[in-house]
């Protein structure tokens, strides 16, 4: 299968997501690993609670950019192979773009409803109780999560149309007609 030029950019995006995983993921393994040492080791009164806030954050950010990345992977985040193994190519893939159809229905959703929770925070001038940061800032990641869900299956939608596009154009240098 030829690359379709919105490969290169797909690619960008996903090297830079699999960072931002990485990033948040070792700064709340390290964030946590601080606080145990301080409060059980060496029984410091320092007083670490500000760090549980950040981790949730972090975790809420690398899944939901995790789910995004997921997205972009052939059967990532929703696979019905034990229906579509043995059915042939073209159907598995009509049913893949069916599928991650869905999918951006449920990342529009998730980001429509994550957006007007932000709206709320922003309006009501909410803001974190160990750190004093506007709430709205943790909850952006839940919509920035969806956008980039819905772009990477937008991504896969494309690799499906071009295969089957590929498909097709096989059929007919064959003169066949395949199902």
């Amino acid at each position: 299968m030829k690359k379709n030029p919105y490969k290169r950019a797909a690619r960008g995006l996903a090297v830079a997501e699999k960072w931002i995983i990485v990033v948040a993921l070792a700064v709340g393994v390290a964030l946590t690993a601080v606080n145990v040492v301080c409060r059980y080791i060496f029984k410091a009164d320092v007083n670490f609670s500000w760090s549980e806030e950040i981790v949730v954050a972090l975790l809420v950010l690398a899944y939901m950019v995790g789910a995004a990345l997921c997205a972009g992977e052939e059967g990532g985040l929703i696979n019905m192979t034990i229906f579509t193994g043995k059915m042939s190519r073209r159907a598995q893939l009509i049913i893949e773009i069916i599928t991650n159809i869905c999918l951006i229905v449920f990342g529009v959703i998730i980001f429509i409803s994550g957006w007007d929770r932000c709206a709320v925070k922003i309006a009501s001038g909410q803001v974190t109780t160990a750190l004093a940061v506007p709430d709205w800032i943790y909850n952006a990641f839940i919509p920035l999560g969806a956008f980039l869900m819905v772009i990477h299956t937008v991504e896969r939608i494309l690799d499906g149309i071009a295969e089957l596009k590929e498909l097709k154009s096989a059929d007919m240098t064959k003169g066949g007609d395949a199902a």
